[in-house]
């Protein structure tokens, strides 16, 4: 692994000199020409012996005359404390003089990359058998340093110019000195009496062995031409920091083969590790901070002391005491290595040694980067099972993470197995896919093609499906669910004329219908008539979401068939479920459906006829799978196929609502740079909480991690008995980032009510395990409240007899009523008891059982609850929410949201974030800036679509929709009916598809025809014209008048009868 942080330029040079040499007196020899062995022993002097290396500071090897002479460093002598502080200063290591340069100010002086091993690389060198031993091990990890520093040196070591309106960029050389460091030192969080600060501080106790280097490469780049610049920090990024992190391990992995030591990668297949070290030994050795913590804490209780009443100088006191009691050997600042020793003793390990003239096979370049293509690959396709876009220097990552195991011989072989790569392209669920590779702000970008043709099929079909009229209600179809529901629209006229758009909308929609509804909008309650109205019409509803949970809530609305999605799609793939033209299919929380699932919903469509209706806020969640099908969505679908209900009713008070609202970003605006839409989306987080220090519904909790924990548990049982009291029914809920802190929260609120008396104490112990695969203890007691991992089904008395009923689904939680050696008994939210057996409950792999602390949930798992008042916990910090899931954590409530933040971790964070020797205090406007920063971060998920410009096929068919509404509407402008020419087109196509020799036939009989008609007017007339005789004229003689036309021709002459009818017509 390799980290990196900034240095400042700004005077604190001999602050980070201290830091660096760890406050001790720089060397007074030079350890590689005066190797003094009368000074030898175990520890830094024994490597320093034997490595030629100074850990309080070493020069880079073979560093250029060019930089060296620009920055005044002299290679042939070690480094002092003064050349030190000044070049961390931009001043010359010689005069004091500023760099040259004046093109620009610097106020980065340098980077700190620190490379570490696996700890049992560091375990194998202090416990090694003899001090030989020991140095060769630190050794392999110093020259695997050196040329991951090389490797570094020439990835960032190059200065951008720029002349004339034109730009370049310039290899140069680079320096940097080392120093090496044994310990990982305890830091703690100590917080100044009650209500004083809290700041992580070293701790005067023995630290964890944990080898390390620090490696100062200083920000100049000293060109060929003679310019002095500054290092390419674009290049600086966490993606190249893994690549170097990988780089450096399969260095190391290099170094410690040719040993003969034996080792392996690990489970992640990103570092090396020694199999001779037992992982009980690792573990021992990485938890100093959390043990010292507790010791000190149970002393001070023994003594009838108040941790958290205590003074920063107290608890240093009581750290020191309580950390010595039990120890033979007493710490001193020192003897670390000692009292590692009598720990290993006491666990039973005693340590000989690694060299054990491992043999490993020579393997040929094409075997090496063979090997490395298969593991880069596996690793690839996980990265982009997630994101449809990475990074190309992610190729280059993953090919060293290959190389670890297949070995490296030079570092040309990164990019040779990233080459291979892109060339063969990999395997992603059994597809084989190839990439597009462009340019997109200032990076490589890669994503692939089955990506790309995922998403711009998915775009496809949803715009096919939108523009398609089956499926849609009628207007009075509609009106008559609406009148049938007896909801009330009128109580809050606005948000109740959005939702009777947003109703009709739905309805009127055909093959594809789009909500967006923010949270508490009532998305569920204008279902409601519309289920009606589909029923109505005698068509099946069927409800869907990622969880089973959030599926389950769609019953509210009136659907009785629910399903989680995966499962759906898995029945409608295997035919046992079949939506036809009478059915609708509810896709709720639409945000966490990833492109791919759109795509086989619309697939499924096609092929069956159903209609869809998809609800959901892209601003609370977003899909675990690569790509936005939201997204996607918002590019493609008309506008009359797409509603939006952005006002809320959850929130009872209007300034309730503004506050929740300014945490929802208005969007994705593809106007800004990155940069400008997270200045946007910080201002409004920051704004809102400034509202909330104004109400006092927000506060930072000082005090180590479990001091926090217990404000907010104290905080939650406090406020929940307020609500109880109150009446309220809603209750209070609570949730947090991750599931370690739900964990924690739930512990320490199970402890408080035990001791309350709230939970029975009688308890039984259960070995557990979450759906991350965590395992942990669990305390099971009467009055437990535990969460669901599955979908769980409970014997249920029923009046029949004992029935099996549905009691939950994961993220659902239930309430101990008591158990058996045959089962637990349960009751969920509804009321519904039951016996659940334990093995229904039991990990099928583990057989521990799939149960959790239930009086948290994480904020994925909150969104679409509503409760009274929520608690949006933070006991780490906020360092692992976003936007999005800050959105959902504020507005869950109805009357108050308390949101509580670790002031420690906030401030340690912003700590890290600015550059090593920085000496500005940081404020209370501080922390809440960092703060914001993270509640408005929204890492929106890239699209393959965008990297490759592609246009999708919708856009046209959006065009060519435009275009024939603006037909339509001007011919209803001008009186006629749109669409009449077609369907006249539509009635005559049948007598357009008569065959050729038919038309013959009938055109003979047709002229024949004629020409008899003819030819019988022909004679009538001729008749009707002949002069009558003299004695027949007169008025009593006149001819009588044609007889008039019949429907059916007379028997007695045939057709002709008609002739005079029809002269006459004619």
């Amino acid at each position: 692994m390799i980290t990196y942080r900034k240095l400042t330029a700004a005077g604190a040079g001999k602050l980070i000199v201290a830091y660096l040499r760890e406050h001790q007196l720089e060397p007074g020899k030079d350890a590689r020409f005066e190797r003094d062995r009368s000074d030898v022993e175990t520890g830094d002097r024994l490597n320093t012996y034997y490595t030629g290396r100074d850990g309080k500071g070493a020069w880079g090897p073979n560093l250029g005359t060019r930089i060296t002479e620009a920055l005044g460093i002299d290679v042939g002598k070690i480094p002092t404390d003064e050349a030190l502080a000044r070049l961390f200063e931009c001043k010359r290591a010689d005069t004091g003089a500023e760099w040259a340069g004046a093109h620009a100010t610097r106020t980065i002086s340098g980077f700190d990359f620190t490379a570490s091993p696996d700890k049992s690389v560091t375990l194998a060198a202090e416990f090694a058998a003899t001090k030989a031993e020991q140095a060769l091990i630190w050794l392999a990890i110093h020259r695997a340093n050196d040329r991951a520093m090389a490797f570094i040196a020439k990835e960032v070591g190059v200065a951008r110019r720029g002349k004339g309106g034109m730009s370049y960029v310039e290899a140069g050389e680079v320096a940097w000195v080392s120093f090496r460091h044994y310990t990982a030192r305890p830091a703690m969080k100590i917080q100044d009496g009650p209500n004083g600060a809290t700041a992580a501080v070293e701790i005067p106790v023995p630290g964890d062995p944990q080898a390390h280097i620090h490696n100062i490469m200083l920000n100049a780049v000293a060109t060929e031409s003679g310019h002095l610049g500054s290092l390419d920090s674009a290049r600086i990024t966490k993606t190249t920091s893994f690549m170097f992190g990988a780089y450096f391990q399969a260095e190391l992995a290099r170094e410690l083969r040719s040993l003969g030591i034996g080792v392996s990668v690990d489970k992640k297949g990103r570092a090396i590790v020694i199999d001779g070290i037992p992982q009980e030994a690792k573990e021992l050795f990485s938890k100093r901070n959390k043990q010292a913590s507790q010791m000190a804490k149970a002393y001070a209780k023994r003594q009838g002391l108040d941790w958290n009443e205590m003074s920063a100088a107290q608890k240093f006191s009581i750290l020191h005491t309580a950390n010595l009691a039990y120890r033979s050997k007493k710490y001193d600042g020192s003897n670390d290595r000692e009292i590692w020793r009598e720990q290993a003793a006491e666990i039973g390990w005693h340590h000989e040694t690694v060299l054990t003239d491992e043999a490993y096979g020579e393997r040929s370049d094409a075997e090496r980067f063979d090997m490395a293509y298969g593991i880069a690959a596996d690793l690839l396709a996980k990265e982009f099972a997630t994101a449809a876009v990475i990074d190309r220097d992610a190729f280059r990552t993953h090919a060293a993470h290959g190389l670890i195991a297949a070995g490296i011989r030079e570092p040309e072989d990164v990019e040779r197995v990233a080459d291979l790569i892109e060339a063969r392209g990999i395997q992603i669920d059994g597809t084989h896919v190839a990439f597009i590779k462009e340019e997109q702000e200032g990076r490589v970008r890669v994503a692939t093609t089955e990506q790309l043709r995922v998403e711009k099929e998915m775009a496809r079909l949803a715009a096919i499906s939108s523009r398609t009229r089956a499926g849609a209600l009628s207007e009075a179809a509609i009106a008559a669910a609406i009148e049938r529901s007896g909801l009330d629209f009128d109580r809050d006229p606005e948000h109740g004329r959005a939702q009777l758009a947003a109703i009709r909308c739905l309805g009127l929609a055909g093959g594809l219908g789009f909500l967006t509804g923010v949270a508490g909008a009532g998305k569920t309650t204008l279902l409601r008539p519309l289920v009606d109205a589909w029923h109505s019409d005698g068509r099946r509803v069927v409800g869907t979401a990622i969880a089973w949970r959030q599926a389950e809530a769609l019953k509210d609305a009136g659907i009785t068939e629910c399903y989680a999605l995966s499962p759906l799609l898995q029945r409608m793939a295997s035919g046992e479920m079949v939506l036809g033209k009478d059915s609708v299919l509810v896709i709720d929380e639409v945000s966490q459906v990833s492109p791919r699932q759109h795509l086989q919903l619309l697939e499924f469509q096609q092929e069956q006829g159903f209609a869809l209706r998809m609800l959901g806020d892209r601003e609370q969640g977003q899909s675990i799978e690569a790509g936005d099908g939201v997204e996607l969505m918002m590019r493609v679908l008309p506008a009359e196929a797409r509603a939006e209900l952005l006002s809320t009713v959850r929130q009872k008070s209007a300034r309730g609502r503004e506050i929740a609202g300014r945490f929802r970003s208005s969007g994705r605006d593809l106007s800004k740079t990155e940069d400008e839409q997270r200045q946007a989306d910080t201002a409004r987080a920051r704004a809102a909480i400034d509202m909330k220090r104004e109400d006092g519904t927000i506060r930072l909790v000082g005090g180590d991690h479990d001091q926090v924990v217990a404000h907010i548990a104290d905080l939650y049982l406090r406020r929940r008995d307020i609500l109880i009291q109150a009446g309220m029914t809603r209750g209070i809920t609570m949730s947090a980032p991750t599931n370690e802190d739900v964990m924690d929260l739930s512990r320490a609120v199970r402890e408080r009510l035990r001791a309350r008396g709230e939970i029975g104490r009688e308890e039984i112990v259960r070995a557990a395990i979450d759906q991350r695969g965590e395992i942990y203890d669990l305390p099971i007691s009467v009055g437990d409240r535990l969460r669901l991992f599955n979908r769980t089904h409970a014997q249920v008395a029923t009046h029949r007899g004992s029935r099996w009923r549905e009691l939950g689904s994961n993220g659902d939680f239930v309430t101990v009523k008591g158990w058996s050696d045959e089962g637990i008994v349960l009751e969920n939210a509804k009321g519904r008891v039951g016996l659940v057996p334990w093995s229904r409950l039991a990990d099928k792999e583990s057989g521990r059982l799939r149960l959790g602390f239930g009086h948290a949930m994480t904020h994925d798992s909150a969104q679409g609850i509503t409760s009274d008042e929520h608690v949006n916990a933070m006991p780490r910090g906020s360092a692992g929410v976003t936007g999005f899931t800050t959105y959902v954590g504020e507005s869950r409530h109805v009357y108050a949201c308390w949101t509580v933040v670790a002031e420690g971790a906030l401030r340690e964070a912003e700590t890290w974030a600015r550059p090593l020797g920085d000496i500005r205090p940081i404020t209370t406007e501080d922390l809440y800036n960092r703060l914001a920063a993270d509640m408005g971060r929204h890492p929106y998920k890239s699209l393959a679509v965008d990297l490759a410009k592609a246009d999708l096929a919708a856009d046209e068919q959006t065009a060519r929709w435009i275009r024939q509404s603006h037909e339509n509407e001007r011919a209803q402008q001008r009186g006629q009916q749109p669409g009449r020419q077609i369907r006249r087109e539509l009635d005559e196509r049948p007598v357009h598809g008569v065959e050729p020799e038919q038309w013959d036939d009938v055109s003979r009989k047709l002229r024949k025809a004629g020409y008899a008609t003819q030819a019988a007017l022909d004679a009538t007339r001729r008749l009707n014209d002949r002069p009558l005789r003299p004695e027949h004229r007169g008025p009593h003689n006149a001819p009588p008048p044609p007889a008039p036309a019949r429907s059916q021709p007379d028997r007695g002459t045939g057709s002709a009868s008609r002739v005079p009818s029809a002269d006459r017509d004619l």
